[in-house]
């Protein structure tokens, strides 16, 4: 437990998680399965590992898609895509502003056609620093905007897409660039 202003105790990490099954009526066995939950790099990034209200901060906007998958005789039918959504739905309605996943690149076709960049490093700018997320090859991040003040962009000289406007703040200027690694703003 993690001692908060009010003196009040607080688990250390959100325990939101969801599962959504997807199934026909006529038959019960389930076709599709998504799991969604905070991102465990909220947690685990050098940059808010010492400091909890920011992980807790970025654990309640941003959303880690865990798993999407089909029955292989069901591919092809629309059931990745309706689970997605739904779980788009269901963060974007409890105020997430942000979904990511974890992929191989053979899928970025698909999740980009469903309003995701892919790539194998992203930026969160914060107001002090700036969060990288970074996949070892083969797998990619994916993100998609939950909410109109987030914005994927493509910044000069970064290493991939940057986020900006998670959180008030949290935006940078129409004219800053990377620089040896670093945010120019």
């Amino acid at each position: 437990m993690i001692p908060h202003a009010d003196g009040a105790e607080k688990e250390p990490w959100p325990t939101t998680r969801w599962l959504c099954r997807l199934r026909r009526s006529t038959n019960p066995k389930p076709v599709g399965v998504v799991f969604a939950s905070f991102p465990d790099w909220a947690h685990e990034h050098p940059l808010t590992r010492d400091d909890p209200a920011l992980a807790d901060l970025i654990s309640r906007t941003a959303i880690l898609i865990y798993g999407l998958a089909v029955t292989p005789h069901r591919r092809r039918q629309g059931i990745a895509r309706t689970l997605l959504t739904a779980a788009e739905n269901q963060a974007r309605s409890t105020g997430y502003r942000l979904a990511t996943l974890i992929h191989r690149p053979e899928l970025a076709p698909f999740y980009e056609r469903l309003g995701y960049t892919s790539a194998h490093h992203v930026t969160i700018p914060m107001p002090h620093a700036a969060l990288g997320v970074t996949q070892p090859p083969p797998f990619m991040t994916a993100v998609k905007a939950l909410h109109p003040g987030v914005r994927i962009r493509t910044v000069p000289g970064a290493p991939g897409p940057v986020v900006t406007g998670l959180l008030p703040g949290w935006d940078i200027p129409p004219t800053a660039r990377f620089e040896d690694g670093e945010l120019i703003a």
